[in-house]
């Protein structure tokens, strides 16, 4: 069952500080920032000019009958609206570039991020959720300034001249007016505490449904095979309904802003025509001077509600902003050193010096491990499932720190190296072949991006590629889809050999490779692995024993800790934990697996 996201962190950061953190980032683009701010200013000074020009030709002209001054009064007005709109132009177009810019940043800096932060933090979190903090509550940043941020400064600066020039007219029903704007202050205060809780729970229930269409998309062939339509139904349309009554609380309270504020409008108005007519009545003021006392209250109330309905997406866009800065302050568990060493070329040697590491220090998985690669040798890693196997090639790689003693590549300690010129030197083939949406050409080719056609030939013909690539409706230029769901398993996987081998790494990692293929399938990536291998340091995780008999090296893990190490000939005469794995798939192993071992066998005799 899907559940609403839980904020699992303690919020620390106030609105200054996260508006602090926003304002950093349109700071980058400043010369627009003065450009905006100046067609906003010009923009905002003429409009509050025509109730003036209005007044001018009540009082000026219409009473004196000056059909001239009228003319003229008129062709001003004209020349504002061109001004005007002139201004409004450039202020909305430079809004809806700094909106789109900001969102460009932010989104970089996060998909930055999340390629450096640990690869624990996605275990412990839907997809989804992450997804919908990238899209959804970037969006919702944005929308804060492409509707808001700027707008507030120009309805602020609106509110200053408005009060300036009432007082000027006249003070006395100036300040009547006025009178109103401690409750709307007091309003506004209350009311947007409500409406913060509200947003920040629509911002948790999207990100589950978000969560939840992505599970349900990547696991689709699951739910069809296992009739779960309805079940899956069921809990989206629970994360669904979550959303739906999340936003429409949100609609609820938000609701209610317009006409409060519309409310303290029509009284400050009504405050002004009644005290202004009893003073037209004495004498006191001119009907220009009501008239335009009115437009102005009337545009004064109007800068408030636009406030206040900003006041409603800063709620929205901070409860965004939570998430968003959250997500980029996850701290980078491996860090590179300042001045970290550069290999240009790696020898191979890797050597684990009494390593202690747990995902969870507190449950170490792997525990006092000390063991040598030496370079140019297949190393092979076998034990029962969680002993720990891919935990050290998660190490080798840096993907963690251990907690305890240290991993070296020819001497050099991992923690010393610069990152890209390791792993540049390196290749993994997992056991879940991961193919990226594009042609069987680019995906080959991601290794060495600089690698020509026929490199990439070369390379799939050696792994027994070729053949079903130059089967396909386009060849090497056939769209694999997403995670290559047009091929099969064993396709992709000879397709992330070719690609390991046309990255000629020093160091290579096979992490289950074969184990969920077919074993004719499997016989030709173990022909396929005999020119992979070679020449390389070699670190082959496996279940299926029959895959690593040939090793320099087996390492017996168990529990955490290496039990047993030797060749496959030794391990089997010493009676230990890997004779028993070894016999135990032999008497289970199915008649095709035997045929297909007899003809490695076969082949490997005729070639000697």
């Amino acid at each position: 069952m899907m559940m609403e996201e839980e904020e699992t962190y303690k919020r620390e950061s106030s609105d200054i500080v996260l508006a602090g953190r926003l304002l950093r980032y349109i700071l980058r683009f400043k010369r627009r920032m003065i450009l905006l701010f100046s067609a906003a200013l010009i923009g905002t000074i003429l409009g509050l000019v025509p109730p003036i020009l209005f007044a001018m030709a009540v009082d000026r002209y219409i009473t004196y009958l000056d059909a001239v001054g009228l003319a003229l009064i008129g062709a001003a007005y004209v020349l504002l609206s061109v001004l005007s709109f002139t201004a409004q132009y450039a202020q909305n177009y430079l809004i809806e570039w700094m909106g789109n810019r900001l969102e460009y940043e932010i989104r970089v800096d996060m998909f930055r991020h999340l390629q450096r932060i640990p690869l624990g933090y996605y275990a412990e979190r839907e997809i989804g959720s992450i997804v919908s903090r990238v899209t959804n509550d970037v969006e919702k940043i944005a929308e804060l300034v492409t509707s808001g941020v700027v707008g507030s400064i120009v309805d602020l600066v609106t509110l200053v001249g408005i009060i300036t020039i009432m007082l000027r007219m006249n003070v006395r029903l100036s300040l009547i007016s006025f009178t109103v704007i401690p409750m709307i202050v007091a309003f506004l205060y209350f009311w947007g505490r409500k409406v913060r809780s509200v947003y920040r729970r629509t911002r948790r229930t999207i990100a589950s449904v978000s969560a939840k269409i992505e599970e349900s998309v990547s696991g689709m062939k699951e739910i069809q095979a296992y009739s779960r339509e309805k079940a899956t139904q069921s809990e989206f349309l629970r994360a669904n309904i979550s959303n739906m009554e999340a936003n429409v609380e949100a609609s609820r309270v938000m609701s209610a802003f317009w006409p409060a504020v519309g409310i303290f409008s029509a009284l400050g108005q009504s405050l002004v025509l009644l005290f202004g007519g009893m003073a037209i009545m004495r004498g006191e003021v001119t009907i220009g001077t009501l008239f335009g006392l009115m437009s102005y209250i009337e545009r004064f109330f109007m800068p408030i509600q636009d406030l206040s309905m900003f006041w409603n997406n800063v709620q929205s866009a901070m409860a965004a902003a939570e998430r968003v800065f959250n997500l980029l302050d996850v701290e980078e568990e491996v860090e590179e050193k300042p001045g970290a060493i550069r290999l240009d070329r790696i020898e191979g040697r890797i050597s684990f010096e009494d390593v202690t590491f747990g995902y969870d220090p507190d449950r170490p998985v792997l525990k006092n491990i000390t063991l040598t690669i030496e370079p140019k040798k297949t190393v092979a890693l076998v034990g029962p499932t969680g002993a720990g196997k891919t935990t050290m090639a998660n190490l080798i790689y840096r993907f963690y720190n251990p907690q305890g003693g240290r991993i070296t590549i020819d001497g050099y300690d991992l923690r010393d190296l610069e990152l890209r010129s390791l792993r540049s030197q390196m290749a993994i083939v997992l056991q879940d072949p991961f193919l990226f949406t594009g042609t069987v050409k680019e995906n080959i080719r991601y290794g060495r991006p600089r690698a020509s056609d026929e490199e990439i030939i070369a390379a799939a013909k050696a792994v027994g590629a070729h053949e079903f690539i130059e089967a396909l409706p386009e060849g090497y230029e056939t769209d694999v889809r997403e995670r290559g769901g047009r091929l099969s398993v064993g396709q992709r996987q000879l397709i992330c050999l070719a690609r390991a081998l046309l990255a000629d790494p020093r160091i290579l990692i096979m992490d289950e490779a074969t184990s969920s293929i077919d074993p004719y399938t499997e016989l030709v990536i173990k022909r396929a692995l005999e020119k992979v291998l070679r020449d390389r340091t070699s670190i082959v995780i496996a279940h299926r024993l029959s895959t690593v008999r040939n090793a320099d090296l087996i390492v017996v893990i168990d529990e955490g800790r290496i039990v047993e190490m030797g060749t496959h000939d030794e391990l089997l005469k010493r009676g230990g934990l890997y004779r028993a794995l070894y016999e135990t798939q032999f008497i289970y192993q199915k008649p095709q697996e035997l045929e297909a071992e007899i003809q490695i066998g076969m082949t490997q005799n005729s070639r000697k």
